[in-house]
């Protein structure tokens, strides 16, 4: 079943990242001046420091067996191997190590509605609470956790730990410098820049074929835990707002000026943020999705110009994510979506 107070839960926690924002709009599009530059983690031994900036590529020529010391964006440091083989992902975007060719063991967010699930089919759910029995017995080279940097990542930090060594990734990093911080971890690096470039050349494409007008606008807007959101510049619209892309309008603008990922809002506002296009996202099959199909027929929604002009996507809110799996996806669903 979808998680979805969880998933709740987690977007506000992201609300609290102050400085995120410029890194999650910028990473998916070339506003970023994010450089490609990972191949695998250079390390000779267990006595190699390593940082998450740190280059080289001398891991391919080590054993399995071989460690490293690795300091995370959080500060901590652990010994971890040089190229893991058993990993545990804590955290909702799997989709980052899958994208790396690193399939984890166990995650406890299994539950979500992924684009990919059918991609996660023999990753054992270890739960929420963690199951840590289930955990050891998975035998992990590595638990990757992700993290917020608060009180709550330390204690489930410090139980980690005693099952493996745990490295914490900031999960509210925008797409590029969060998969190439988790390369960096599971010495993978150019695989990152691999899917990177990939990805921009086939949106390169994907923009050149929209040949969207000038300030072209566009909202997202999800139904979600009985209550209606708008996206500011966070998943979906992440791909949606690149430099070649729509543009946010003056409402959606100033929620991206404050550091605000979503906001909720009432059905009676929601034409204030309305864009040129509309993409309304909910959960299939779910009372969100009911919610959404009563706005559909209000009268207040068909008085929206996108709506009386036929721009409006109605669709499954799992597209709403920033992992490259979705992002990859994402570019053949919006053409077909705009009808183009």
């Amino acid at each position: 079943m979808f998680n979805i107070r969880y998933r709740l839960l987690l977007l506000s926690l992201l609300l609290t990242i102050g400085t995120v924002l410029s890194a999650c709009g910028s990473d998916s599009t070339k506003q970023s001046g994010d450089s490609t530059s990972q191949s695998p983690q250079s390390a000779s031994a267990s006595s190699t420091s390593s940082s998450p900036s740190s280059e080289g590529d001398s891991s391919a020529a080590l054993g399995d067996n071989e460690t490293r010391q690795y300091k995370d964006f959080s500060g901590r440091e652990a010994t971890i191997p040089v190229r893991p083989q058993r990993v545990i992902l804590l955290g909702d975007s799997p989709g980052d190590l899958l994208a790396l060719g690193v399939k984890p063991i166990g995650n406890d967010f299994l539950g979500e509605a992924y684009i990919y699930k059918s991609d996660l089919d023999g990753v054992v759910d270890i739960g929420f609470p963690h199951n840590l029995e289930k955990m050891m017995s998975l035998d992990p080279d590595l638990i990757l956790q992700s993290a917020d940097n608060d009180a709550s990542d330390t204690e489930i930090y410090e139980k980690m730990t005693k099952i493996a060594p745990t490295v914490l990734y900031n999960r509210g990093a925008g797409t590029y410098e969060r998969i190439r911080e988790i390369a960096n971890i599971l010495g993978v690096k150019q695989a990152a820049e691999d899917w990177i470039a990939r990805y921009e050349s086939k949106a390169q494409k994907m923009w050149d074929k929209l040949d969207l007008k000038e300030g072209e606008t566009a909202t997202v807007y999800l139904s979600l835990a009985g209550r209606f959101y708008v996206m500011g510049n966070y998943s979906l619209t992440l791909l949606l707002y690149d430099e070649q892309g729509f543009r946010p309008t003056a409402k959606v603008q100033e929620l991206i000026d404050k550091n605000e990922f979503f906001a909720e809002i009432s059905e009676e506002v929601l034409p204030e943020y309305a864009g040129d296009h509309i993409f309304l996202l909910s959960l299939p099959g779910s009372e969100d999705e009911k919610a959404a199909k009563e706005l559909i027929e209000s009268p207040l929604w068909k008085l929206i110009p996108a709506v009386k002009e036929g721009r409006v996507t109605v669709s499954d809110i799992s597209w709403n994510a920033s992992d490259p799996i979705t992002m990859e996806r994402l570019l053949d669903e919006l053409p077909k979506w705009l009808g183009k």
